[in-house]
């Protein structure tokens, strides 16, 4: 048949395009694909022992399929294992000493106080990875869970990195409570995300009061998560922040370990950074300091750029395109559109500028708008809601008074207040 034709085709092309790899004990295979699409995706397939992907354990026989543009290294941390890189010539592969291996007196001493807080019902570690972009904070955070995870333990990640967000769309605070590895196809579990909505990719002199206000959110759902699910408690939590370390970045960074009760701080790339908020907190936090490893790959502006696109196609269409989300065509009427807070006005109000609402009346330059669907009942919830989730406004039709929307599911959005950020997107990102 002309499928099966199809089907033998593409393994020819692929075993043709495929590598191989003998990875000893303490090394590791990095690999990045040669452009940030969705055409530069590298496979792997476990052929002998057992290999780690950020500490992500993959036996043999297992074959992944990596998200677009990854960039990342196989290591074997305590048995020789051979792996099979795909589509070789999109890709750069070297291999190097394994990087984790830096890391390992840290996770064990995290896992000692995990099972110390189970023994005693007591919080466990409340880990804040700091550091300059590119440093390999992200990798640390992945390396930290699944050590967590392997260890018996449950905990929750939180992602406050507004412009690189690994959970969701970019603009986000976002928290997922974490049972299992995470996922090296698929990324960090998304079945019932925590997820609050910022708006920018930045923190300013204007919005830095929204910032930490959905941060003590975050906190307050996850204490109330801990109390009544006691594992997550005492295995902690893991918190990541954006790449910005100084000025308003640092004030960002002090808003996050005072409303999340951080006690434990990584300092990635970066010898200034503990000084400082080793003076700011004299004793009350426990520091640790890693520098930065010739595997973690720097990203340009452009690269990033990009990226944040693709996390926003990949919200619509999955990961590898196994998601079809449907255009919807919503009257006016049935929506009501706010953006949070006020920049430049000083008022008497009770009620913080930063989270101030305003509603938006329909126009054609919120085309292409990234907006979250806001999960308030009334008006007043807004600034302190989470969100079930994000649409994108494609068309706004000023004749026939009705929206366009770009959603993942539905008919109709579940909720009719959304909130609208400064992030959009282009038609090749979603199309």
């Amino acid at each position: 048949s002309y499928s099966f034709c199809t089907l033998l085709v593409v393994h020819q092309r692929i075993m043709s395009e495929a590598t191989d790899y003998e990875i000893e004990v303490g090394m590791e295979v990095k690999f990045e694909s040669a452009k940030p699409s969705r055409e530069g995706r590298v496979v792997c397939k476990v052929v002998e022992g057992t290999c780690e992907v950020f500490g992500t354990v993959l036996e043999k026989g297992e074959v992944v399929k990596f998200p677009a543009g990854a960039k990342g290294a196989i290591s074997a941390p305590s048995e020789k294992c051979k792996v099979q890189l795909i589509n070789e010539d999109k890709a750069k592969a070297s291999k190097a000493y394994w990087s984790g291996r830096m890391y390992q007196e840290f996770l064990t001493k995290m896992n000692n106080m995990r099972d110390e807080a189970k023994k005693n019902d007591t919080a466990g570690p409340r880990i804040l990875i700091c550091g300059p972009a590119d440093s390999g904070k992200s990798t640390l955070c992945k390396l930290i869970i699944n050590s967590a995870i392997r260890g018996g333990h449950k905990v929750s990640f939180t992602d406050c990195d507004l412009g690189q967000n690994a959970v969701t769309a970019p603009g986000s605070i976002a928290s997922v409570f974490m049972d299992s590895q995470v996922d090296v196809q698929e990324g960090y579990t998304l079945l019932a995300p925590l997820v609050f909505f910022f708006g920018d990719l930045s923190v300013n002199t204007a919005n830095l009061g929204k910032y930490h206000h959905l941060c003590s959110q975050t906190a307050a759902c996850i204490k109330a998560n801990s109390e009544n699910r006691r594992q997550y408690m005492h295995g902690g939590m893991v918190v990541n922040t954006m790449g910005w370390v100084r000025e308003l970045g640092y004030q960002a960074l002090k808003l996050i370990i005072d409303s999340m009760d951080i006690n434990v701080v990584v300092c990635m790339n970066d010898k200034q950074l503990p000084r400082m908020l080793q003076e700011d907190y004299e004793k009350q936090l426990t520091f640790f300091e890693f520098e930065k490893q010739n595997t973690v790959v720097v990203r340009n502006q452009a690269y990033r750029k990009t990226q944040r696109g693709e996390r926003v196609a990949d919200y619509f269409r999955g990961c590898h395109s196994v998601l079809h989300p449907i255009h919807a065509v919503i009257p006016f009427s049935d929506l009501q559109l706010f953006t949070i807070g006020v920049e430049g006005q000083q008022s008497q109000s009770s009620v913080p500028d930063y989270l101030k609402l305003t509603q938006i009346t329909p126009d054609v330059s919120l085309t292409l708008c990234l907006c979250a669907v806001s999960h308030a009942s009334t008006r007043e919830e807004i600034p302190h809601a989470n969100v079930a989730g994000f649409v994108i406004i494609t068309n706004v039709d000023l004749e026939n008074n009705c929206y366009t929307l770009l959603m993942p599911s539905g008919t109709h959005p579940p909720r009719r207040f959304l909130i609208v950020s400064k992030i959009y997107v282009t038609f090749e990102e979603i199309m």
